[in-house]
């Protein structure tokens, strides 16, 4: 059996074109946007992945599912990773646009509260992604490269469904 072969299944096909339009989804992420039920989603998955026609990596928290369609390097991989993730994508976006801010400012501008954004500030500053500097008795938080990032957004902009990258990419001409 070929690849085409492997996704003559309707269904099939739906999993598989989630997965290539949106490289790095995790299986909960997955099964919303197709709206199928976790062990017919669990069984075409598990199909794909043993027909080569996906891959699966995990990171800490998730197992996530790539097309075998390229290579993946570890950056695409990282930053796929960590965009995925609202939260992480929305408190780098507001970095991004105001170049640094303090916990306080980016908890008022994503809805985060700070104990939480403490978590996730300081996941983006062991990943790199965001450098941290003491002036006085306030942290100053700034994007390490904002390039990077940008450049995912924009090359993955239909796949976040999120009308704050939609925003940004508009606002910066993308």
């Amino acid at each position: 059996m070929n690849g085409q072969q492997h996704l003559e299944l309707d269904v099939r096909r739906q999993i598989y074109n989630c997965i290539a339009e949106s490289p790095g989804l995790h299986f909960r992420e997955i099964q919303r946007r197709t709206n199928l039920a976790t062990g017919s989603l669990d069984y075409h998955i598990h199909f794909l992945y043993k027909n080569g026609l996906i891959r699966t990596e995990r990171d800490k928290n998730y197992v996530r599912y790539y097309p075998l369609t390229r290579n993946w390097t570890e950056e695409e991989k990282d930053m796929l990773n960590l965009l995925r993730n609202n939260k992480m994508r929305h408190i780098l976006i507001f970095l991004i646009e105001s170049k640094k801010s303090t916990p306080l400012k980016i908890s008022e501008a994503t809805g985060i509260s700070l104990s939480t954004l403490s978590w996730y500030l300081k996941q983006l500053q062991t990943k790199g992604t965001i450098t941290q500097k003491k002036k006085g008795r306030f942290r100053i938080y700034r994007v390490a490269n904002k390039e990077i990032i940008i450049k995912y957004l924009v090359v993955h902009k239909d796949s976040f469904l999120d009308i704050v990258v939609d925003r940004f990419i508009e606002t910066w001409g993308f």
